[in-house]
């Protein structure tokens, strides 16, 4: 009894530590692919319609921002045999005089974005 009791004590921190590490990662993994979409996708857009990139913000775990509800996808997608994952954000920029806001949807395979798409036009 006492040798399960050590194991015990042993195994579950190192079961916290995994998953502490996992949703880590996950947000490491999140914050690079917003950072590309914005550089390679969003602010060239952005600046091509004549507006001003301020910030973006996670719009929540479950969340879909803008977009209908049946567009929200919980799990991993498979498309053409490539599993692709969507990422939402709400966008933040400036018109001529005041501050709006838009969902960016970015659909991810493994680290490469595949399309990056809005809830609405600017």
């Amino acid at each position: 009894m006492a040798f399960l009791l050590t194991d015990m004590i042993i195994f579950i921190p190192i079961v916290i530590l995994f998953f502490s590490l996992i949703i880590a990662l996950q947000f490491l993994i999140y914050r690079i692919i917003i950072k590309n979409a914005l550089t390679k996708y969003i602010e060239p857009k952005l600046k091509e319609k004549g507006f001003i990139f301020i910030d973006y913000k996670w719009p929540g775990l479950l969340s879909n921002g803008e977009f209908k509800p049946d567009d929200i996808a919980l799990s991993v997608m498979n498309k053409n045999g490539n599993a692709s994952i969507s990422n939402y954000a709400y966008i933040f920029y400036k018109d001529v005089n005041d501050t709006k806001k838009v969902t960016a949807k970015i659909d991810t395979t493994l680290l490469s974005i595949t399309s990056v798409s809005f809830s609405s036009d600017f």
